[in-house]
């Protein structure tokens, strides 16, 4: 093997000042330094980062900056270069630093040959003079440094199931396409996970295509997005992608596309039109930030590619090219609700997060008065909690039902289930307010009063099944709520009618409660805000044995809480105002609206 030509001092200490710019500055090593292939032509071009990869690598830069480590999850649609990106920033990282090991995992071993196909590729046309040592090459390794010293670094591809990397310390980890990591994924990553330090400036960066809900990717996603696992969730929608539009003939054309938009089903409806002028924006570090509208252009792309890339089917396009990332976790079983209405309720729920946000209250319990007898109901006011969200505030001249979903237990976890309280307007069916919390039933009775005292005595409807008797009791016997929900029951044995408070969810009732609420979904009858109450819409199928449930690995503890609220709008629409006061063996209380003192 020749020798490279020794370098005179000017030309190594120029050398020295190139790897410096180089390693400071990513953006500038990956066009300089890295070559991948055109995804048309499959010619070697330079690397230059794509508006997805810029944002993408602000994200890490920030967090490596504020953290002192990276942890990044990234929800994509096809061939955003995702991977691409965290394979050069990776390269980057071991082969400007000494005594550093980067670990790819992937799905197949396909997936593994292709990207340690665009490594070698990196390596072969890596700029000769700031080129390091090279101490072994394998199928599926790379090793810089010589057997006497160097960098000692190490690049490393394996797929899901080896043991490889069991034991060793790993300092850039990326997990690619985990969705498709199978039933012992979980495991697998776990292992990889607990290889890398926290802080000392290592990476991990998951990234996946959704795979329906549920499963190890959904989980990981889910937990970002709520900031329970110290990962930081980044979700790019299709439409910001340039080469994801295409261009009309003519200006007729694009006339009669833009008349055509919401009347075809088969692109989804109302669902297409209000997707157009659709924004979002994006912090670069740049004085202004990156903003995308999606176009005329952005919907005929779209249009061909729910026809030719995936067979007519919108669901498919939908997970594999969202435009929000609830969208992109296609239910695996049949969906009770109608999903065209659904994906219009996103969109809404996305722009009124957006344009008016809700008012976040906490809902504290076991607040007595002076004398330490009497109860206080009362909000506090706290935006960084999410037990309560307002949407509406409560108007003195409507009325208002609460639908409550009470936990079977507070084993927290998961799989645990929540306790849930839906507010809505009797007469509109608008969603006025959630609570949802994991709080021992007895104690949610004093949150359910509280909730209910705001808004102007609101009718609860409180389900009656095991541990909402508790709830129940509390409320009335404790409490003193005037306005609980009770039925008829008829006793069989005696012939005789008994009255019983709350709502008894039976084999009976539950189909005709939650027949109601598809009914007002589909007609769009009925107006939601709570991302969380619309997510577990999304995911209440019908399964094989014909029940209605919840999807394994979801919840529906806001869907029956909504269920039953509607019930009692129906029920009852209006009823005359009663007066507000509260009397339980002390004084009478008057009513206040605690969040506006």
């Amino acid at each position: 093997m020749p020798r490279k030509k020794a370098q005179s001092p000017q030309e190594a200490e120029a050398a020295l000042e190139y790897l410096r710019r180089l390693r400071e500055d990513k953006n500038l090593f990956f066009e300089h330094c890295l070559k991948l292939k055109n995804f048309g032509s499959g010619e070697l071009v330079p690397f230059k980062l794509n508006e997805v990869q810029l944002i993408l690598h602000h994200m890490c830069e920030r967090m490596l900056e504020e953290e002192e480590h990276v942890r990044i999850i990234v929800l994509k649609a096809r061939r955003f270069g995702i991977s691409s990106y965290v394979q050069g920033r990776f390269f980057h990282n071991v082969v400007m630093n000494f005594n550093k090991l980067c670990q790819i995992a992937t799905h197949s071993k396909g997936a593994t040959d292709s990207m340690f196909a665009m490594t070698k590729i990196f390596e072969e046309n890596y700029p000769e003079q700031i080129k390091p040592s090279k101490r072994y090459s394998g199928k599926r390794e790379l090793v810089f440094g010589a057997e006497t010293g160097g960098l000692n670094s190490e690049y490393s591809l394996c797929t899901v199931g080896g043991k490889e990397v069991r034991g060793s310390q790993i300092d850039f980890l990326h997990c690619s396409e985990v969705a498709s990591w199978g039933e012992h994924g979980d495991d697998y990553f776990l292992g990889l996970l607990n290889c890398v330090i926290a802080g000392y400036g290592t990476e991990v960066i998951v990234e996946s295509t959704a795979s329906g809900v549920g499963g190890l990717f959904y989980d990981l996603w889910v937990d970002a997005v709520e900031g329970s696992s110290g990962f930081k969730d980044a979700f790019f929608p299709w439409f910001i992608y340039s080469y994801y539009q295409k261009a009309f003939k003519s200006e007729q054309d694009k006339l009669r596309f833009e008349n055509s938009l919401g009347t075809e089903k088969r692109y989804g409806g109302e669902e297409e039109k209000k997707l157009l002028g659709h924004k979002v924006s994006y912090d670069i570090g740049t004085s202004t930030p990156l903003e995308f509208e999606v176009t005329l252009e952005n919907l005929q792309w779209r249009r061909t590619y729910i026809d030719t890339q995936c067979q007519g089917d919108l669901l498919k396009f939908h997970q594999e090219y969202p435009s929000h990332w609830r969208e992109a976790f296609v239910s695996t079983g049949r969906s009770v609700f109608n999903l065209e209405s659904l994906n219009e309720l996103v969109l809404m729920s996305e722009s009124r997060y957006r344009e008016k946000p809700p008012r976040r209250f906490s809902v504290p319990v076991k607040i007595y008065k002076d004398d330490g007898i009497g109860m206080k109901y009362i909000l506090e006011t706290d935006e960084n909690h999410t037990e309560l969200e307002v949407h509406r505030e409560p108007d003195p001249a409507r009325q208002y039902r609460i639908g409550a979903d009470v936990a079977e237990g507070i084993e927290i976890g998961r799989d645990s289930d929540y306790s849930v309280a839906v507010v809505l307007d009797a007469e509109t069916y608008e969603e006025c307010a959630m609570l949802r919390t994991r709080i021992d039933p007895d104690l949610f009775a004093w949150q359910l009063k509280t909730l209910g005292r705001y808004y102007e005595d609101a009718m609860i409807l409180c389900e009656r099944n095991n541990h909402g008797l508790v709830t129940l009791k509390y409320l009335v016997d404790v409490h003193g709520y005037p306005n609980v929900y009770s039925e008829k029951i008829l006793d069989e044995r005696s012939n005789r009618s008994a009255k019983k408070i709350g709502f008894h969810t039976t084999v009976k009732s539950k189909p005709l409660i939650i027949d109601f609420l598809k009914e007002l979904v589909r007609e769009r009858e009925i107006n939601l805000y709570s991302t969380i109450l619309i997510d577990e819409l999304q995911t209440f199928v019908n399964v094989s044995s014909g029940k209605m449930q919840a999807q394994h690995g979801c919840h529906d503890d806001c869907v029956m809480a909504l269920a039953i609220a509607a019930f009692g709008c129906k029920m009852y629409p209006y009823m005359t105002p009663t007066p507000r006061s509260y009397s339980f063996g002390q004084p009478a209380i008057n009513l206040f609206h605690p969040a506006r003192i």
